[in-house]
């Protein structure tokens, strides 16, 4: 077994390959040791037309890695699971709205069916975070989502998905946070073991097959990522980028069907939020 310097096995590139060879999502995989952004090098990509829908890039460790609002992404090497999606055609939804719904449920699925144990705590927060806990007061981070789009003449060219989650890294080596935001934990810290990674990989390309096919109508994903969602109900206080940093606070009652937030105010009034304008805080 291939590990790295500080003794944690990198993936099995070769296993997944095999797994995942005529699959629709995972059939093409560019691995890297080390790579500035997954996201970056699935751009360059992605704009090769013999480059198929449903390649992913791979990478151990990220220098430059980023979320939403360009903020780091940190991961020691080898420990966390570092992927970019490439979608085209097909594999995109009609309404594009819904392409984070689908990266939220394809995440989750993907960690419950190789960690069983964590299925009754596994939830979201919106728009972008996957977490650990069984409300949004204790809930902790466990991974994030990041999706780019590409438009050619008003037409979808492509969509990237990226997607960190935290698989093997100990209390030590995951990175300090704001008080209010969620803390970050891993897998490993939930099960108290080591996770296979490249099987977590392989059930992650396996849960976005069965999500890109056309089995699941545009209402099942809004309803079973909206069921997902930790946030509604929970009182939170929205960081309004557009309005220079304005704050809203408020309770989050519901979520439309294009996904935006729907956010009761504390004179009553409803605000629809879309997940480009907001960051939403515990209070």
């Amino acid at each position: 077994m291939i590990t790295t310097s500080n003794q944690h096995p990198v993936l099995n590139i070769a296993r997944m390959a095999v797994a995942l060879k005529d699959a629709a999502i995972g059939h093409d995989i560019d691995y890297f040791a080390s790579v500035p952004s997954t996201m970056q090098v699935a751009h360059q990509l992605a704009t090769d037309a013999s480059i198929r829908s449903g390649a992913l890039v791979v990478a151990e460790e990220q220098t430059a890695g980023i979320g939403r609002h360009q903020r780091r992404w940190e991961a020691p090497t080898a420990q966390a699971l570092l992927v970019s999606l490439i979608l085209k055609g097909e594999h995109l939804p009609v309404n594009l709205a819904q392409l984070p719904m689908i990266a939220g449920i394809a995440a989750v699925r993907a960690l419950a069916a190789e960690l069983p144990e964590l299925t009754d705590d596994l939830g979201l927060k919106w728009p972008n975070d996957i977490m650990l806990g069984e409300d949004l007061a204790n809930a902790k981070k466990v991974g994030g989502i990041l999706i780019e789009t590409s438009y050619v003449q008003e037409q979808v060219e492509y969509a990237i998905v990226g997607i960190g989650i935290n698989v093997n890294q100990t209390q030590e080596s995951l990175p300090q946070v704001p008080p209010n935001v969620p803390p970050p934990t891993s897998l490993r810290l939930a099960v108290g073991r080591t996770i296979d990674r490249t099987s977590l990989l392989i059930a992650l390309c396996r849960a976005w097959e069965e999500l890109v096919t056309p089995q699941d109508s545009p209402h099942d994903i809004h309803h079973e990522w909206r069921n997902l969602l930790l946030t509604l109900g929970q009182p939170v206080t929205v960081i309004l980028h557009r309005d220079g940093e304005r704050q809203l606070n408020g309770v989050a009652v519901d979520v439309t069907a294009d996904g935006a937030l729907v956010v009761m105010d504390e004179l009553g009034r409803s605000h629809l939020l879309d997940a480009g304008d907001v960051t939403t805080r515990l209070p």
